[in-house]
């Protein structure tokens, strides 16, 4: 091809010269075009014809980040895949995508044939075909469906951090869960300071008798310091009681900001001196050792942080120790510190009395939930004895007051009696069950079981752990969403099973995950004839790369080193509805030394065949990578794990992002698998 080059300038013989000057071998290696015909096509064009802007150098760099281990196990993929060939060729490169990674429509493969780097580079950018966790469909967000048609990511005692007779309270701690995707959180409220009237507060030695109101009533703070002294030291030596309560710190007994007084009660002279020493409720787990924290500060936290990075609605959950003033002032302080945020009346076009929101039309929004004014005097969360009378004694509180019981609008908490509660059909009640009381009412008979999950189809349940967990340890919620409760309150201070399940269940949502089918709203089957699957899955263990050690380990050797003699194990359970207590679905591969373990060219395989009753949406594949040497048996020998909801769980060779064993979040561990899973 001849081109002609016309010029409307003189050329000197300088310029002619320059004009002349052969391109430098970057510039020719860059030039976005075919090229000549010495050189049809440019090496470095290569990435952008694959559709990618990075280079080969990024490709290059991209498979020798990997470890050695797993180079070999993409190689042997690649090697069988390629056959005879010298490389892999187009059309074979993607019918391992839509055959065995089951893609139904991969992006197109514009080169006629790929090189190893090529090939791991293509695969590994897209993760849909290299990641084992499928993305969510888009009806897997739909936000449609009246709220109790929802999964909701729920805690239990969320201001605390430890222990649940001695860890500390603390603001901090609601920030981490709302920035984690929890849209139930818990509150216990008491009264932050000697009170008017008699309250169960935290604070036992602040409990006066019925008399000394009439001291209240009359003395000024300096009579009422006394008399409360006197009241405690006498109460003290007549009962002798013990209580694990701690002292209020100084620093919680902090007055109402200057401006409250005007806004409280504008044009009020008479009262502002009483609004100047009046103090603020706080936060606490009654009758242990554990810390106090503001209820404003609380409140503040949760203003920050709900909706950070999650449009959708928060539910906060008040347990109310406090008496009627400190109940008002609560109501104050969440109105002051959540504004527009707060539901503080229904909505003008859905009645509370007649149906639920949708979820789509509480975005934004804070709603409480509190008992009624008429179901107040009894404590849903504490377990009853047989006596009723003894109950009602031993578990009371305060009643709810009409300011506070008037923003529990679409979400009421109301006590659980027995089986003839499930006929209430108030679209705003919420019941809550501690999780043995639970468990035994759904395994007593088939027909309580069948009328539980009925009224969760339509109405809320909420299950706290029982009260001997006192190391915050978490059930099973598998078990209880199956049956179709909404809110299971997991304790997030600890990472085991059921929050490594937790986490699973709400994996890359916003905390409110849409139930499947047979558990919505206009489905009318039994718990039994739900729809189900018989399922096959096997799940074959490669390689892993870069294993973090378990902490006690980590201290000793670097954070990736094998020195100290790191032995990894992967333990996979699969988490579904057991047909019999003796059945184990739990298997382990043979340890392997190093933090780049290989389990060689066939892997180690483990099968799940023939499991019947298995609802997908609500089961569970975890895997546990723990260290089986000698010196764990001192030290905790989780290294890093990983849970997959069944449902998202994809075929083919697959990598799994690991987790840390304490903080939950993603390290740099990985695990290479192969999964082969089919259901019918």
């Amino acid at each position: 091809m001849m081109c002609l080059k016309v010029s409307l300038f003189k050329i000197g013989p300088r310029e002619e010269k320059k004009e002349k000057k052969k391109a430098n071998f970057f510039r020719r290696k860059t030039t976005f075009r075919w090229g000549t015909p010495s050189e049809p096509q440019s090496a470095l064009l290569a990435p952008f014809l694959l559709g990618s802007g990075f280079g080969i150098t990024s490709a290059n760099k991209h498979w020798t980040a990997c470890s050695e281990p797993l180079r070999q196990q993409i190689e042997r993929v690649y090697d069988t895949l390629r056959g005879d060939e010298k490389t892999l060729s187009r059309e074979k490169f993607h019918a391992f995508l839509t055959i065995m990674q089951g893609i139904a429509a991969p992006e197109p493969l514009r080169l006629e044939k790929y090189t190893i780097q090529e090939f791991h580079y293509l695969w590994s950018k897209n993760d849909t075909a290299w990641r084992a966790v499928r993305k969510l469909r888009a009806n897997e967000n739909d936000l449609s469906h009246p709220i109790s048609n929802y999964f909701i990511s729920s805690s239990h005692n969320t201001y605390l951090e430890g222990n649940q007779l001695s860890g500390k309270s603390s603001a901090e701690a609601y920030r981490k869960v709302l920035r984690n995707g929890c849209r139930c959180i818990e509150i216990d409220v008491w009264n932050g300071s000697p009170s008017r009237t008699p309250s169960r507060s935290p604070m036992p030695e602040h409990r006066r008798a019925i008399s000394s109101a009439s001291i209240v009533e009359t003395l000024g703070s300096i009579k009422q310091t006394i008399a409360d002294r006197a009241s405690r030291h006498s109460r003290a030596a007549s009962t002798g009681q013990l209580t694990l309560s701690p002292r209020l710190p100084a620093e919680h007994l902090t007055a109402v900001e200057s401006e409250r007084k005007s806004t409280d009660h504008p044009g009020d002279s008479s009262d502002s001196s009483n609004s100047q020493t009046r103090v603020e409720p706080i936060v606490h787990h009654h009758n242990t050792m554990t810390t106090t924290v503001p209820f404003r500060e609380v409140c503040r936290a949760i203003a920050e942080s709900a909706f950070e990075t999650n449009p959708l609605p928060l539910i906060v959950s008040l347990e109310v120790g406090a008496d009627r003033e400190q109940q008002e002032l609560m109501v104050d302080i969440m109105k002051e510190e959540w504004g527009d945020l707060l539901l503080d009346k229904p909505f003008d076009h859905v009645d509370p009395h007649k149906r639920q929101p949708l979820l789509e039309e509480l975005q934004r929004k804070i709603l409480i939930k509190v008992k009624r004014l008429d179901d107040s005097t009894v404590d849903p969360d504490r377990p009853e004895t047989v006596d009723r009378g003894r109950t009602l004694a031993v578990n009371s509180k305060p009643p709810i007051c009409e300011k506070l019981a008037k923003l529990a609008i679409y979400t009421h908490s109301e006590h659980f009696e027995d089986r003839d509660s499930l006929s209430t059909r108030s679209p705003s009640h919420i019941f809550s069950l501690s999780e043995d009381r639970f468990t035994s009412m759904v395994q007593a008979k088939k027909e309580i079981c069948n009328q539980i999950f009925h009224h969760n189809r339509n109405f809320f349940m909420r299950i706290y752990p029982k009260g001997i967990r006192v190391d915050s340890s978490n059930p099973d919620p598998s078990f209880h969403w199956r049956r179709g409760v909404q809110m299971v309150a997991m304790n997030w201070q600890k990472t085991d099973e059921g929050m490594m399940l937790n986490d699973a269940m709400f994996a890359d949502t916003n905390g409110w995950v849409l139930k499947p089918c047979g558990y919505l709203t206009a489905d009318t089957t039994d718990y039994e004839t739900t729809p189900k699957r018989t399922l096959n899955l096997r799940i074959t263990i490669m390689a892993a790369q870069y294993l973090p050690l378990p902490e006690e380990s980590s201290k000793d050797s670097g954070f990736f080193g094998p020195e100290k003699g790191f032995r990894p194990h992967v333990k996979v359970e699969l988490h579904v509805e057991k047909q019999h207590k003796s059945v184990d679905y739990e298997h382990e591969t043979p340890p392997r030394v190093g933090n780049n373990p290989d389990w060689g060219k066939s892997g180690v395989s483990f099968e799940f065949f023939n499991i019947t009753n298995v609802m997908e949406q609500l089961s569970f594949v975890r895997f546990k990578v723990e260290d089986t040497s000698t010196a764990s048996n001192f030290r905790d020998d989780l290294s890093c794990w990983a849970c997959i909801r069944l449902d998202r769980l994809q075929q083919g060779y697959r990598w799994v992002e690991l987790y840390h064993p304490v903080t939950r979040q993603l390290t740099k561990g990985q695990l290479f698998i192969r999964v082969d899973k089919v259901s019918r």
